[in-house]
């Protein structure tokens, strides 16, 4: 039974920091006029499959779990405050830097330039 109420209470806690998340990122819309990022992701594959998956923006996500666990009980409402909080005043900013580093490196490897062998 008590592992059951501690997946149970993880559960809650992860919830509530995707609604504090989801919530941030509509007042973040809202104020800065910049379109909302929605929590489903729709991909087609190129043989018309239809993929659809769950989009969590992590640089808040994780974050606010941290901040729910550092800040103790009750941890779902400082889960649903710090994601809040952290989506309303950050965005999607880290994520953004953290993608471009990605994508530079790997155009970088993608364009090597032959070394020879002396």
């Amino acid at each position: 039974m008590g592992l059951v109420n501690k997946l149970g209470g993880a559960l809650l806690v992860a919830g509530a920091a995707l609604a504090g998340n989801w919530a941030g990122d509509h007042l973040r819309a809202l104020s800065s006029g910049q379109p909302h990022r929605t929590l489903r992701l729709v991909h087609t594959t190129g043989a018309g499959e239809t993929v659809v998956g769950v989009h969590i923006v992590l640089t808040n996500f994780v974050p606010a779990l941290l901040l729910a666990w550092l800040a103790g009980k009750p941890r779902s409402v400082y889960a649903l405050i710090s994601g809040l909080l952290l989506s309303t005043l950050i965005g999607t900013t880290y994520e953004d830097i953290v993608l471009a580093r990605l994508s530079g490196r790997i155009l970088q490897t993608n364009h090597r330039v032959p070394v020879r062998a002396f």
